[in-house]
C-alpha cells in the first residue's frame, strides 16, 4: 500500500563526497521498531544524518545517468533534491514521472514528494499531478487511523493493508498434511495462531498479522473462536476450500504442501499420529481422495509378512505417472511414534526420481489396512 511518511532521513560520508553536492541514502521515518532500527543503523554508517519533513517540494531536477557501481546491473538516475542532496532513481520511477508532467532542462515541472509501499525502506519520487499520488494520500490518512485489533470483533468486515478486504474470523491454528523435512521422517505441517479473513466462501486470508486498517462493516452478532472453526472446517469439508498468506486466490494448491486440513482453537506443536484399522473398502475410498492433492501419508498398508508401508501419492508430482488402485508407489516405514512416522533407511535414500519401482503395487495385495489419523488435542482428522 503506497503510503507517505511525515519524516525521511538522509544519510552520507562527507569525507567521500565525489560531486558538487553530496549523494544521500534516504530512508523513511516513522515510529515502528523496525523504522527506527533503521535510523539508527544510518547513523552508524554515514557522518552526516539529517531529518527532513516529508512533504511536496518544486525544483526536483535531473542531474546525471550512470551506475551507481561498477558492478551494478542498471543504470539509474541521479536527481537533486532541493534540500541539497542528490538521490537515486529507477529508469521505472522516472519513467512513471514523465507519463504525468514533463521535464524542461532537467528541472521536473511538478512538486514531487517521496512515497513508499507499506513500511519498506526503499522510496519513489511521484509527482503531485499523478495517480499514484492521490492514492498514498487517501493510504496514508487511512493508516494514521489504522484501528487496534482490539476493537475488531470476529464476523466484523474489514479492509486489509494488502487491498483485500473480507470477514475477520479470529485467530485460529491451522494444521496440514504430513511433511518430509530433507529425508527425515513424516511429520504434520502446522501454522500456529493465525489471523484469518475469509475474502470469498471457502478462501482465506491467513497471517500472524493481517495488518487490518479498518472495519467497513461491524458483524449483527458476534461469533466465537469455536464458531469459526466450525465454519472453517465445514468448508474444508466442501473440498473447494483455499488458505493463502498471498493475495492471488485464483489458482489452487500445488500438491499437498501447505494444505489446510483442519482448524482448531487450540494450538498445538506437534500433532500426534496414531494409525487406525480400515477396510479394503475404506481404504480404497481414502486412495482416491488423497489423490487429488497428491497426499502422501494418509493411507497405510500392511503385507501378509507384516511389513508396513504409507502409500506415495507425492510420487506423481514427479513422475507425471497416473496412479491406481492397482498400479501405486509405496514408503516403507519403520516406526509410527507419537507424531512422527519414521521410514526404513532404503525409503529415507529413494529419491522422488529414482522410485524406479513406484506403480508396481495394488491394492488387493495388501491383508490389512489403516488410515493415519491425526490429534490436536482430543480433536482428530483424517
Amino acid at each position: 500500500m503506497l503510503n507517505i511518511s511525515k519524516k525521511i532521513f538522509t544519510g552520507w560520508d562527507s569525507t567521500k563526497q565525489k560531486e558538487l553536492l553530496p549523494e544521500a541514502e534516504v530512508i523513511p521515518g516513522g515510529s515502528t521498531a523496525p523504522e527506527k532500527k533503521r535510523v539508527e543503523k544510518l547513523k552508524t554508517k554515514h557522518t552526516d544524518v539529517k531529518e527532513h519533513d516529508n512533504i511536496p517540494l518544486p525544483g526536483f531536477t535531473l542531474y546525471d545517468q550512470n551506475r551507481k557501481n561498477w558492478g551494478s546491473a542498471d543504470i539509474t538516475w541521479l536527481v537533486i533534491d532541493p534540500r541539497g542532496f542528490l538521490v537515486r532513481i529507477s529508469s521505472e520511477n522516472l519513467n512513471d514521472i514523465l507519463k504525468v508532467t514533463g521535464i524542461t532542462e532537467g528541472l521536473i515541472q511538478e512538486k514531487c514528494v517521496w512515497a513508499r509501499e507499506d513500511a519498506k525502506a526503499q522510496l519513489t519520487l511521484i509527482p503531485v499531478s499523478s495517480k499514484l499520488y492521490e492514492e498514498a494520500t487517501n493510504n496514508t490518512e487511512i493508516l494514521e487511523d489504522k484501528v487496534s485489533i482490539s476493537d475488531v470483533n470476529i464476523g466484523d468486515t474489514v479492509l486489509l493493508q494488502n487491498k483485500l478486504h473480507g470477514t475477520y474470523l479470529g485467530v485460529l491454528s491451522l494444521y496440514g498434511t504430513l511433511q518430509q523435512s530433507s529425508a527425515g521422517p513424516y511429520a504434520i505441517q502446522s501454522f500456529l495462531r493465525r489471523q484469518v479473513v475469509e475474502i470469498e466462501p471457502g478462501k482465506f486470508h491467513c497471517q500472524t498479522n493481517v495488518k487490518i486498517l479498518k472495519v467497513i462493516k461491524k458483524a449483527d452478532k458476534i461469533s466465537t473462536r469455536e464458531e469459526s472453526a466450525k465454519y472453517i472446517n465445514e468448508a474444508i469439508a466442501t473440498g473447494n476450500s483455499l488458505f493463502t498468506a498471498g493475495t492471488n486466490f485464483s489458482h489452487g494448491y500445488f500438491g499437498s504442501h501447505g494444505v489446510v486440513k483442519y482448524v482448531s482453537t487450540r494450538a498445538v506443536t506437534d500433532v500426534g499420529l496414531r494409525a487406525e484399522e480400515i477396510t479394503e473398502y475404506e481404504a480404497t475410498q481414502i486412495f482416491h481422495d488423497s489423490q487429488s492433492l497428491s497426499e502422501t501419508g494418509v493411507l497405510l498398508l500392511e503385507n501378509s509378512k507384516g511389513e508396513k508401508s504409507i502409500v506415495d501419492q507425492g510420487y506423481l508430482w514427479y513422475s507425471g505417472t497416473q496412479a491406481s488402485i492397482t498400479s501405486f508407489g509405496v514408503l516403507e516405514i519403520e516406526s509410527i511414534t507419537e507424531n512422527k512416522i519414521n521410514l526404513t533407511e532404503s525409503a529415507k535414500n529413494h529419491s522422488y526420481f529414482a522410485r524406479t519401482d513406484a506403480a508396481r503395487h495394488s491394492l488387493d495385495k495388501f491383508t490389512k489396512f489403516y488410515k493415519i489419523v491425526k490429534s490436536v488435542k482430543n480433536e482428530t482428522y483424517i
